[in-house]
């Protein structure tokens, strides 16, 4: 799509001995998709089920793929996500890997919209009119008390089971994820990350990053560097999407 630029990448951090993350963003002249995924189960594993959920969006992906409504883009993140989540659910089982399985946040970008799939806490924020806001919910055990009033969001973010997820691909049969659309549109930019970023940095950091008049991959650079600059302690991966000033 000539209307976009993009970029991606993946950081180990300051602590982790391996990285378990994957981000890949695809592209031709119909959509362009973006897929951010946060593997868990310690390194052979979980770095195999991250790299699983991205291979497999790439093997759907071609320069035919595209989405006619937001209803086809749907049946197509259901179609990946269960196809995903079976096959981490067998590799597990025949490897005798125990708990294994990942985060997923897809996003497609079309000339006439934008749909979203998440699973778990990896992030999708959406930046327009000066504002981020993060359309997608993450599917954690405090989400869950801040929802129910239990808890404040900011004791959401000092709590000691923030990273509890109560949704990932591979840890079920029965697969829950989210979808959601944004149509009539007028949007800056997509971010995709995992929780190695916004568990660092605050959200007005990053818009100030996203906002700065700068290259996009030193935009990207950027927020890794932030993340790592406050003990780096999760892998990090980001992919950002701009739509280009004036073009539509």
């Amino acid at each position: 799509m000539n209307n976009l630029k993009y970029s991606y990448k993946t950081d180990i951090g300051r602590v982790r001995p391996h990285n378990e993350d994957a981000v890949q963003i695809f592209e031709n002249e119909q959509v362009l998709v973006m897929v951010v995924a946060d593997g868990m189960g310690g390194h052979a594993f979980g770095d195999v089920a991250s790299k699983m959920a991205t291979q497999f969006v790439e093997e759907q992906f071609d320069t035919e793929t595209a989405f006619a409504n937001k209803e086809e883009a749907g049946r197509w993140f259901g179609d990946v996500l269960e196809k995903v989540n079976t096959d981490i659910l067998d590799y597990a089982q025949a490897l005798d890997a125990g708990k294994m399985g990942t985060t997923m946040v897809i996003a497609v970008i079309s000339k006439t919209f934008i749909a979203f799939a998440n699973i778990g806490d990896s992030r999708a924020y959406v930046l327009a009119y000066d504002k981020l806001r993060q359309v997608t919910k993450d599917h954690t055990f405090v989400r869950e008390l801040v929802e129910k009033g239990q808890i404040s969001e900011r004791a959401a973010r000092l709590h000691p089971k923030k990273n509890v997820i109560n949704r990932a691909l591979g840890a079920s049969e029965v697969l829950e994820f989210d979808f959601l659309t944004l149509t009539q549109y007028d949007v800056d930019a997509i971010l995709l990350c995992t929780d190695g970023l916004t568990g660092l940095v605050e959200d007005q950091e990053i818009l100030a990053v996203l906002k700065t008049d700068i290259n996009i991959d030193v935009k990207v650079n950027q927020l890794i560097e932030k993340a790592n600059a406050r003990g780096g302690r999760d892998n990090v991966s980001i992919a950002l999407a701009e739509f280009k000033k004036g073009v539509r």
